[in-house]
């Protein structure tokens, strides 16, 4: 025997018992261990999707803090809440600065008040029409503000419009089928509700007699009772349920078969144009009889549309700011109750934050 060829075992090796020997896994080994990562896998998987949704509620709720702030600055600057606008037929407009005169709504209003003023002010000065003004007009609707994003849902990026026609009376370069427009994740607080989405006035001229508290039969309606809403000027003063009782902005509900689409009616608009139900929502009806269930928020499914109610992507809560700047994640199954009285500014129905 030739001890150096590596051919050979030594005699020592000859003697040695077959388990401690050189050998590699066997099958059932191997299954074992790819058994044992997998079990480690789907221990861990869970962990980490729990963690990556908790960053997303952190970013919404920073998001909406921001947009709370831009409230609270522009009643700062002007001594009003934002007004939102005309009608959803409208967009926002730079050369008809703040409150009634202003077709554009709430998050028109809030640019400057949350570093985009440079946004709001696109086409200032230009000819109504003109094709630099209409090229203004395009990138003013179509640019993506991540505040207005919530990450569970979707990313900030323009969508296509797919209805409507045109997409304002004042935005008509925008048309279906050939515009992108950026959408919001989220609703200012229009209390409860007591009439259907108006389009606003037909035009500028009628704008300066047109008066949103008429139906479309002339019935003079109940004031709306929450912070913004057509044309509206309300101040601090008139929260008289005190600002931490008082919805400010928060997340609407959507049906997740549309979160890309823009087929539904509540999400086939841009963030900037006037009162509409993609910007605004409501808490509960003025409408008799009153139904507890009506405007129950609600977390995003598929097939289950909702016009006015606020909810998310959320596993178990939306988020909602309140008119002191705060910022509460609210469970789904809150009471319909509370929920209304937190969304009406002066109904003298103060609630405890605790309970919920």
């Amino acid at each position: 025997m030739f001890m150096g060829d590596s051919k050979f075992c030594s005699r020592h090796e000859l003697f040695l018992p077959l388990s401690k020997r050189n050998r590699g896994f066997t099958l059932v080994e191997l299954l074992v261990v790819i058994a044992i990562i997998g079990v480690l896998v789907a221990l861990l998987l869970p962990a980490v999707q729990a963690a990556r949704e908790a960053a997303r509620r952190t970013q919404c709720s920073n998001n909406l803090k921001q947009l709370s702030l831009g409230f609270m600055n522009h009643h700062d600057a002007h001594g009003y809440f934002p007004s939102s606008g005309w009608g959803w037929r409208w967009s926002g407009d730079p050369d008809l600065g703040f409150g009634i005169e202003q077709p554009g709504g709430w998050g028109f209003n809030i640019l400057p008040y949350i570093e985009m003023a440079n946004l709001r002010e696109l086409g200032s000065g230009m000819a109504e029409g003109s094709p630099e003004r209409s090229a203004a007009i395009l990138i003013q609707v179509g640019t993506p503000i991540s505040a207005f994003t919530c990450p569970s849902r979707r990313s900030a990026i323009a969508y296509p419009v797919v209805k409507n026609g045109v997409l304002a009376y004042n935005a008509t370069a925008c048309t279906e089928g050939n515009c992108t427009t950026a959408r919001s994740d989220y609703r200012a607080n229009s209390g409860s509700i007591n009439r259907h989405e108006h389009t606003g006035p037909a035009n500028a001229t009628v704008a300066k007699i047109y008066d949103f508290r008429f139906d479309e039969e002339g019935v003079k309606q109940e004031p709306i009772n929450g912070i913004t809403h057509q044309r509206s000027m309300i101040d601090m003063s008139r929260i008289t349920d005190g600002t931490s009782n008082t919805y400010c902005v928060g997340e609407k509900y959507l049906n997740s078969d549309h979160y890309l689409t823009g087929e539904s009616s509540a999400d086939d608009q841009h963030i900037l144009l006037g009162y509409d139900s993609d910007v605004n929502g409501y808490t509960g009806s003025s409408f008799d009889p009153y139904d507890d269930n009506y405007l129950i928020p609600l977390r995003d499914r598929p097939g289950l549309d909702g016009t006015f109610n606020f909810g998310s992507a959320h596993p178990s809560t939306f988020h909602m700011a309140f008119c002191d700047g705060s910022v509460k994640a609210i469970p789904f199954d809150i009471d319909p109750r509370v929920h209304k009285n937190l969304g009406a500014r002066d109904d003298g129905q103060t609630v405890d934050r605790s309970s919920f």
